[in-house]
């Protein structure tokens, strides 16, 4: 028999390494109004962080952290069923399935403040108002929000950026706050995530950035299309797939030597993933030959196809 080493079998790649180099906490409070249902901390065209978050999105930025940065805790308790004829356990249910978030501030902002007593953002007079103060209230109920955590690596392939988002949050856990000449004074918070029913989540966390596409690799070029005449104004087009990693892929296909493809809306996808089927439509009369373009799921595009053959559209 032949064997096989062990770095054969291993798997690791370095590229999957992350750094929580740099970060940031955006919060707002709850917006019955904004739920977060399909809601992205990034630029969908770019991956970087949306320009959108402190404006439109009604996020606000809570400064400086310690050198700590951000910590999540996990809580994932079970309970058994066991039984007298037996020492194995017969069940397992989990019985709570939660997290929490904790970081601590280094800035004495009015977010904090408002944080660490539980007063709405909009409650809280500006940074350098005269005669600012703020009364924690009488009756403390939970302020609830809604939290964006960020963070980003500097890869080797370009900056990866990490998001987590708590549809709906509580500060669960002030602690003490010092003063004094050594150390800034300091709010350490912990807050918990809950679920949001309008939203449809509780915690969803999200990859992007270049060098996280990175990690999905380069397109490769789909097969040769062999295009078939249909219907009046109508083309059908046959190929193979691309057989790289970062599927699936959605395709633009070209008419003769026009370097802008056919309108998204004249191709309709068929086949299998392995096989598809790319029916053009609204093709003017006569002879034509088309090129097809993969695109994947990390938006690598890869190189157009060699022509297909000759067909005449009726």
């Amino acid at each position: 028999m032949t064997g096989t080493t062990w770095d054969t079998i291993f798997g690791g790649d370095v590229g999957n390494v992350f750094k929580g180099q740099f970060g940031f906490v955006l919060a707002r409070d709850y917006d019955a109004t904004k739920p977060l249902t399909n809601f992205t901390p990034f630029d969908t065209l770019t991956g970087d962080w949306s320009t959108t978050l402190l404006t439109t999105d009604g996020f606000v930025g809570l400064g400086y952290f310690d050198e700590n940065g951000l910590e999540f805790t996990p809580t994932l308790q079970t309970a058994d069923t066991k039984a007298w004829q037996s020492r194995q356990k017969l069940l397992t249910d989990i019985t709570e399935d939660s997290e929490a978030a904790m970081f601590t501030a280094i800035e004495r902002t009015n977010l904090i403040e408002a944080l660490e007593t539980n007063l709405p953002f909009a409650a809280m007079s500006a940074m350098g108002t005269a005669g600012y103060q703020y009364t924690k209230p009488a009756v403390t109920v939970p302020i609830h929000r809604q939290i964006v955590f960020g963070s980003i690596y500097a890869a080797p392939e370009g900056i990866s950026a990490w998001a987590r988002i708590y549809s709906n949050a509580i500060m669960v856990k002030p602690d003490k706050l010092v003063m004094n000449a050594k150390t800034e004074a300091q709010g350490k918070l912990n807050f918990e995530a809950l679920p949001d029913s309008l939203s449809g989540f509780a915690v969803r966390t999200l990859r992007e950035g270049p060098g996280w596409r990175a990690r999905g690799g380069t397109t490769g070029t789909p097969g040769t299309p062999t295009a078939t005449a249909g219907a009046a104004g109508v083309a059908t087009l046959a190929f193979t797939a691309p057989t790289t990693k970062n599927g699936p892929f959605t395709y633009k296909v070209y008419a003769d030597a026009s370097p802008t493809p056919v309108t998204t809306g004249n191709v309709a996808v068929g086949g299998t993933a392995a096989n598809p089927v790319l029916t053009v439509s609204s093709q003017a009369a006569g002879s034509h030959t088309y090129k097809v373009q993969a695109v994947g799921s990390n938006l690598s595009a890869s190189a157009m196809t060699p022509a297909s053959n000759s067909v005449t559209v009726s």
